[in-house]
């Protein structure tokens, strides 16, 4: 599982936002608009979403009330550069965990990331971000390609490193910018890569 999905279509405050939480040791992955964070969550879970309302495709507010309905994701802050009252009531008594005006010091780095310790804790600087490997590989991999990550008894092998057989689907190796997704497969004990040459 993800710390946080930023969706914002602005360059420069995406990519400010993906280095003041990954430089906190928090994993993040962002998305442009709508589709690209629909994207990203058909292949990850995430503990928060940052979402800003004026989004290029569709509202932000629409993805906000998806999120919310699916009950998918625990907690969302809205970072919207509208300073309305009557709208920051509104998404806060739909639940969203917060309401920052980009404009406003609770933007600024180390309070915004203040707000995310508060919501998600202190980052974990040993964890992996993803999801197990036998979710993916069910989920997401056709029947002929799961054979790519099993051994001669069709089962995940052993790591070479620990001999846990239980594997994690990470992305938080590289900020992830949609439609390209690239993931890479850990032991969920000691982190190690999983042996390129199985299978």
């Amino acid at each position: 599982m993800q710390d946080i999905l930023v969706v914002e279509d602005g360059l420069h405050e995406r990519e400010r936002l993906l280095k003041l939480f990954t430089g906190a040791n928090y994993t993040a992955a962002a998305a442009e608009s709508v589709a690209d964070a629909e994207r990203l969550l058909e292949v990850m879970r995430f503990r928060l979403a940052i979402i800003d309302i004026g989004l290029g495709d569709k509202s932000g507010s629409y993805l906000f009330e998806q999120l919310r309905r699916a009950g998918s994701i625990p907690y969302i802050i809205i970072l919207t550069g509208n300073p309305s009252v009557h709208l920051k009531q509104r998404f806060l008594e739909d639940g969203a965990a917060g309401y920052i005006v980009k404009a406003s010091s609770a933007a600024a780095n180390e309070s915004l990331l203040d707000t995310v310790r508060a919501l998600l804790g202190t980052a974990d600087v040993r964890g992996v971000g993803g999801i197990p490997l036998t979710d993916f590989l069910r989920h997401y991999v056709s029947e002929e390609s799961r054979q790519l990550f099993l051994d001669e008894q069709y089962e995940l092998p052993a790591c070479a490193h620990c001999g846990s057989t239980r594997y994690t689907v990470t992305f938080s190796h590289k900020t992830q910018l949609p439609p390209v997704v690239e993931g890479r497969v850990v032991c969920a004990q000691c982190f190690q890569e999983m042996d390129p040459e199985v299978g």
